[in-house]
């Protein structure tokens, strides 16, 4: 018994003695590794990771062509004028109105007495009765006006004539008046346009109207469109909104034109949204829908934004070549971040493969 005691203390130490080898060992190693990371970390060169170098500097872009036709939808801010009252000519109780649509030159506005009121747009409001022979101002805007709606009539004559007595006559048979040919300012009111939309209009069934006073009023017409936020361009341009067009010339943002506001300002479109101004639930300042497109489309270089230098004016400005050369170009449009611009001293578009941008073109100027 004695004998198996001392040999299982025997397998004990030698066990422990294992033990303590593997210990030291595995310390062995550790101290080894460390030693071997400080000795690198002291006597390799110091140097940034590569992730971490500088980024390089980018000198130069790719720019390619494309036509452009400016085509883009605006917002056109109107000026109008302001409004204006309509002064009847007859005086009496009013037995019909026929103002809900509008008034249209040649068509009874309403009636007094029985007898039907024309609205009338001549080119001066009439302020008398005319007979034949008569001779005048009004006697020539109502040949004119007569010869527009399609009546008998002298066109651009000053005299009331035998054939502006048969027009006016057939004019008021067909508005429901009998009629000796002679003119009765009491048969008329004048009306600014062809068409209009009327407010605040007191002709009404069963009131009282006098000649002299007004019956109602017309929202102002649009003397001047603008559009809102508008950038100048190098290049005519076509300015359209509710079917009329007009071309916008160069470097210009708004138009002035009256015969272009006069065809705006009789559309129906625009006649509604006057009326909605004119009841208070229409901002006309907010703007008007319209669209822009170029009178002739160009062939333009597409570069990027900040390869544009001295474009303070937003319309002309100088880009850099890969060869140094500084090239004038005119702005004509511009996409997500790019300047669509045109060469202005002949260059040919096509012929640029490559600007410089960055500090590449650092202190550069068209000058």
């Amino acid at each position: 018994m004695g004998t198996a005691f001392n040999g299982k203390r025997t397998r004990q130490k030698r066990h422990d003695r294992r033990r303590v080898s593997i210990t030291w060992l595995l310390l062995a190693v550790v101290t080894v590794a460390a030693l071997a990371v400080g000795a690198c970390a002291l006597f390799l060169p110091d140097r940034p990771p590569e992730l971490l170098s500088p980024a390089r500097q980018v000198t130069s872009a790719p720019v390619n062509t494309q036509e452009y036709t400016g085509s883009q939808q605006v917002t056109v801010v109107p000026t109008v004028s302001a409004s204006r009252q309509l002064l009847g000519n007859a005086t009496g109780t009013v037995t019909a109105d026929w103002s809900g649509s509008g008034l249209t030159s040649g068509r009874a506005a309403y009636q007094v007495n029985g007898r039907a009121v024309v609205a009338l747009n001549t080119a001066i409001p009439l302020y008398r009765d005319i007979r034949p022979g008569d001779v005048g101002q009004d006697a020539l805007a109502v040949n004119n006006e007569l010869n527009r709606l399609g009546y008998s009539s002298s066109p651009d004559s000053t005299t009331f004539t035998w054939y502006t007595q048969l027009g006016w006559q057939q004019l008021m048979i067909d508005q429901g008046n009998d009629s000796d040919g002679t003119l009765l300012l009491a048969d008329t009111l004048w009306i600014p346009s062809p068409s209009v939309t009327v407010a605040n209009w007191s002709g009404t069934v069963g009131a009282m109207v006098s000649a002299g006073a007004p019956v109602g009023e017309i929202p102002g017409t649009i003397t001047r469109l603008d559009i809102k936020n508008g950038q100048p361009s190098a290049q005519d341009r076509t300015l359209t909104m509710y079917g009329q067009s007009i071309t916008l010339p160069a470097n210009a943002t708004g138009v002035d034109d009256a015969a272009f506001c006069a065809q705006v300002t009789a559309t129906p479109e625009f006649q509604q949204m006057l009326q909605g101004s004119v009841n208070g639930t229409i901002d006309l300042s907010a703007g008007l829908d319209a669209s822009l497109t170029l009178v002739t489309p160009i062939t333009a270089l597409r570069v990027p934004a900040a390869a544009v230098i001295d474009a303070g004016d937003g319309v002309n400005g100088c880009i850099v070549a890969e060869d140094g050369q500084t090239i004038p170009v005119a702005i004509v449009g511009a996409e997500l971040g790019a300047s669509l611009v045109q060469p202005t001293d002949g260059t040919d578009a096509a012929s640029i493969g490559t600007v410089k941008i960055g500090p590449a073109i650092a202190g550069a100027s068209c000058s």
